[in-house]
């Protein structure tokens, strides 16, 4: 069946609603998002329905034409091609679907499902394509400015249920988007609060304490390993031996552990290979708790905090980092934003430039490293940076 549109040029449309004859149209949305999906207005028993019927490039275009000829005739027989109850998963089918497609990182999975029963529960069992832009709003706006960390995360869990939903036509609109942007509030207190960190000057001295402190040896190496590599430190807590490799001294994170989702390299200097020899390489966990298990988050933060006798975050420790590398090293933000693991240009030029600086990286590392096993000893005090 022919139409108005032609598979090639479905990436090249401008937002809108692109008619390709027959009751089927192409969604296009507006940036950031950009998406694209499929929509069937078809009359059926005598009302006007927009039937959703994929996303693209999920489903292509003669696969959309199909769908749609095969419901144009299920309605002109007077039944109903898409019997909405019975198709349509609750939020929490949906939700459901996604985690068991995604590798979260650390605790994430758990969070998120916390997070939904906590302030989700008036939508949990609705069908997906009832979540409207009221439904959502009145799930952020209340804790939106008082709770601003928690309704970002919060955000990002439900867009992604509902980009789901729309990806296998469910849902048109995904309300958790920019759908809902001028229903936020807005306020002064909702902005970003920057974890406290470490004065990078004082980053040395505090790694001193560290190792003269009465935590358990695994959590003091992991404290100085997260230092040493400005990795996150869920990334360290979970790190296993075959991830690492001595000889080649690098360390591959796999993309499952990753915020950006893809794997990252970190190159090992000498301070960092050493730190790892005295956990006795083998099998499992490189800084495993005493019950085998990993070190927990608070475990490392209250070590942190006793040694360093500040308010300082562990995750602060990569911030010491890049204010060195801008400061003192002197050196350029792409090299420091790619030992962060930072997605680091525009789409187009991520295109381009697809090395990752490693052997550039390695020696900015070692002078890190090397930094941090001396240097100017004053009491650290924690910064806004």
């Amino acid at each position: 069946m022919a139409g108005k549109l032609r598979a090639k040029q479905i990436g090249r449309l401008r937002p809108g609603r692109h008619g390709d004859g027959g009751t089927l149209f192409l969604v296009v949305e507006a940036p950031p998002s950009g998406s694209r999906h499929w929509v069937q207005r078809l009359t059926v028993n005598g009302r006007r329905r927009d039937i959703g019927l994929g996303g693209w490039p999920f489903v292509g275009l003669a696969e959309a034409r199909d769908r749609a000829f095969v419901n144009r005739q299920a309605a002109r027989r007077g039944g109903d091609p898409v019997p909405r109850a019975a198709t349509v998963p609750t939020f929490r089918q949906a939700a459901a679907k996604v985690e068991a497609a995604t590798h979260w990182a650390g605790r994430t999975a758990e969070s998120r499902r916390v997070a939904f029963a906590t302030y989700c529960a008036a939508i949990l069992d609705r069908r997906v394509d009832q979540v409207d832009r009221r439904a959502t709003l009145a799930i952020l706006a209340p804790i939106w400015i008082e709770k601003a960390a928690t309704a970002r995360r919060l955000r990002g869990w439900l867009r992604g249920v509902l980009a789901w939903a729309q990806a296998h036509g469910h849902v048109e609109v995904n309300y958790a988007g920019e759908a809902i942007d001028g229903g936020l509030p807005t306020n002064g207190k909702a902005t970003r609060e920057h974890r406290p960190a470490l004065r990078y000057q004082d980053v040395p001295g505090a790694l001193e304490r560290i190792a003269a402190s009465t935590a358990a040896p695994s959590v003091r190496a992991c404290l100085r390993f997260i230092a040493l590599t400005a990795v996150r430190s869920g990334e360290a807590r979970l790190m296993v031996w075959s991830e690492v490799d001595l000889t080649a001294r690098e360390w591959k994170i796999p993309a499952s552990r990753m915020k950006a989702g893809r794997e990252h390299r970190v190159p090992l200097s000498d301070q960092a290979v050493e730190v790892l020899v005295t956990m006795q390489p083998g099998a499992g966990l490189v800084f495993p708790a005493r019950v085998g298990k990993p070190i927990s988050p608070s475990t490392l933060l209250k070590a942190f905090h006793a040694a360093t006798g500040t308010k300082a975050s562990v995750h602060g420790l990569r911030s010491s980092f890049r204010v060195w590398c801008a400061e003192a090293a002197n050196t350029t933000r792409d090299l420091a934003e790619q030992c962060l693991a930072h997605v680091v240009g525009s789409e187009i030029e991520r295109s381009y430039q697809r090395g990752d600086l490693f052997d550039h990286r390695r020696r900015l590392m070692a002078d890190w490293a090397a930094f941090c096993g001396a240097g100017h000893h004053s009491a650290p005090a924690p910064s806004g940076t």
